[in-house]
Parts: structure tokens; sequence; C-alpha cells
């Protein structure tokens, strides 16, 4: 039987998780609603944003009142603290997907430049990046954790490879700069999308180590 600590730690998990779910869906539905030019889907992104904004204030405060009410031990100690950290970020990666959606908005049904190829590509990657650092945090395994890491450099290229691809395009011909700066803006949130969750394996990581990874060098040869 599970005690009243292991059941508020449980707790803590399982909403996290839900707000990892919510964002997971955020990205696919945000570029989804950009390809197809799905102005519905884009408003839906919007407002279901409401839903990660609620679940990040009920998220703090469970963690916040487990660590005034309990003294708990160094493990759960560190759980809660990048948990806290984590629901941060999850929040950041569904205001950033909100912005792409509003993007779609903005192009208002207008015929793209070409088939997207690169930017469903980063949003894929994400999602990726994303279900890869929780299988870390529950199966405690920080190599899935770093390899989330290195990941985020494939996002970093795609997005310097759209910047170039789409400036190319707004300097032969100014018809298309509305839409070009438009599709960099949504290349520069799912590159900062990235850039969250390298945060969440560099979060589970602690967790998991006790060990704060920020701001080193990951590799294969790392402890």
């Amino acid at each position: 039987m599970q005690t009243h600590l292991e059941l508020e730690l449980e707790q803590i998990k399982i909403k996290i998780f839900e707000m990892a779910d919510l964002s997971i869906e955020a990205i696919i539905d945000s570029i989804e609603s950009l390809k197809n030019a799905d102005i519905t889907l884009a408003n839906k992104v919007i407002e279901k944003d409401k839903l990660i904004d609620k679940l990040e204030l009920d998220i703090d405060d469970e963690c916040i009142k487990f660590l005034v009410t309990r003294q708990p031990a160094a493990s759960d100690l560190r759980f809660v603290l990048a948990m806290l950290k984590i629901n941060t970020d999850l929040e950041r990666i569904g205001d950033l997907s909100t912005n792409i959606a509003k993007e779609t908005i903005k192009i208002d049904g207008g015929a793209l430049l070409k088939p997207l190829i690169d930017i469903p590509r980063m949003g894929e990657i994400s999602v990726s990046m994303i279900k890869q650092s929780f299988d870390a945090i529950t199966e405690k395994d920080v190599e899935k954790a770093k390899d989330v890491i290195k990941m985020d450099n494939e996002l970093d290229e795609l997005n310097l490879q759209i910047y170039r691809e789409l400036f190319t395009y707004m300097g032969e011909s100014t018809r298309h700069v509305s839409q070009c700066l438009s599709l960099i803006l949504v290349a520069k949130a799912l590159e900062r999308i990235g850039d969250h969750i390298k945060n969440i394996a560099e979060r589970s990581v602690y967790y998991i180590e006790g060990e704060d990874i920020r701001h080193k060098a990951v590799n294969k040869n790392m402890s």
C-alpha cells in the first residue's frame, strides 16, 4: 500500500505526464493546421493552451505544497524540483505551439510557396524528443536523456536551413515576403521548443543522478 507521500508524488507525476501529452498534441496540431491551412484546428490549439496554463498552476501548487509540508529524501526532493522546472518548460512549449497556430491564421489559407518538408520534420523530432525525455524519467535512463540533448542539434540545423532557403526566396521576389516571414517564425518557434525539451532532458538527468549537466558538453563517455 502506498504512503501519503508516495501518493502525492504519484499525483504530481500523473499531472506532468498529462501536460506532456497536451504539449505533444499542441505541436502536432499546430503543424497540421499550417500544412492544411486549417484555421479551425489552429484556433483549437490556441484555445487548448488554457488547459496547459491551468495544469502548470496546479502542478506548481502541488510541488510547492509538497516541499513545504514534507521532509523529502534526496531523491524525492530532486524529483519535485525537477518537475517544477519541467512544468515551466512544458508551458512554454504550449505557448510556442500557439504562436505557430497564430501564423497559420495570419497566412489565412494562402497557397504555400511549396509543400512543407523541413518544418514538419522539426515537429516530428520535437515530439520524439519529448517522448524520449519522459521515457528517460520513467525508466530512470540517463543515456536516453542525454541522447535527447544531442537531438536538439538537428533542430538547430534545420532551422538554419529553413532560414537560408526562405531568405533566398525573399531576395528573389517581394510577393512572398509575408509568408516567408511567417514560416521563419514557425521554424524559430520549433527551434525554441527544442531548447525547452533539451532543458527537460537535463532536468531528467538531475532527477536520476543528482548531477546538473547544464552548460556541459554531453557525450557518450560522460558518467
